[in-house]
């Protein structure tokens, strides 16, 4: 496992929240972290040495939910990965994977790179095809005129794929209908309240569990407003959560 912080010099907060973190002293690590974040913004690294701290601090909800942000801004990150597998493993509701070969295959791809990565791969792929198209126009020697008509149909191809993917993966960056339980565990609804009895309680969930956010609503009892989500679990169930319970990725 790997719980050592991204180690940076480039923020004072980081530097004293490293040091804090190899104390473990993880509540002013956490604390210090948070701080940094709030001077310089995100990144992925950051989120991973926040969800650090979160796991050492016993709350596996926001641990994972810091995790997934750090692969959100950075798929490659490896230690972010590994963590967030390992805490997963170690929930009471663990993930369940039920979508078909091309999803996961399709998924795979996509988080394979971040999207300014897959955006710079795919202008790369185009400039390739324009070299090779202006070899097949300009250039008179037959065989490289027909390598450069083949490459170009290649390129093209890929280029096309490369636009997809490179969509793909933006448009996973900027979604924000994923949450992650962060109470130790929860009642779902058959409806946006909190359930009377039996009957309109749809499933107990527990911390850490991911869920995909397909509705919203606000209702009014008086003076309070409450926020609820409908939300759905394992592309399957669905049933209503109160907001308070669960944190957007």
């Amino acid at each position: 496992m790997v719980f050592v912080p991204y180690l940076s010099a480039s923020n004072d907060f980081i530097q004293e929240a490293d040091k804090a973190y190899m104390d473990d002293d993880f509540e002013n690590a956490l604390e210090l972290y948070l701080q940094a974040a709030q001077e310089d913004g995100n990144s992925s690294n950051l989120y991973y040495n926040i969800g650090n701290c979160y796991y050492r601090l016993n709350m596996p909800g926001k641990a994972i939910l810091n995790y997934e942000r750090a692969l959100k801004l950075d798929p490659s990150n490896k230690d972010a990965a590994t963590n967030l597998s390992f805490v997963n493993s170690r929930i009471i509701d663990k993930p369940v994977d039920n979508l078909s070969l091309s999803e996961k295959i399709g998924q795979r791809v996509v988080k394979t790179f971040s999207a300014d990565t897959w955006a710079w791969l795919t202008f790369s792929l185009f400039a390739l095809f324009i070299c090779a198209a202006a070899g097949y126009i300009f250039l008179s020697d037959v065989m490289i005129r027909k390598t450069c008509f083949f490459s170009g149909l290649f390129f093209i191809i890929c280029t096309i794929i490369g636009v997809v993917i490179t969509i793909s993966s933006a448009g996973r960056m900027t979604n924000h209908n994923e949450a992650i339980i962060i109470s130790e565990s929860v009642n779902l609804g058959t409806s946006p309240r909190v359930p009377k009895d039996k009957s309109e309680e749809a499933f107990l969930l527990h911390e850490g569990t991911r869920l995909e956010i397909v509705d919203s609503l606000t209702t009014t009892n008086g003076d309070v407003r409450t926020k609820w989500y409908e939300v759905m679990v394992d592309h399957e169930h669905r049933a209503w959560i109160n907001s308070n319970d669960v944190e957007k990725i």
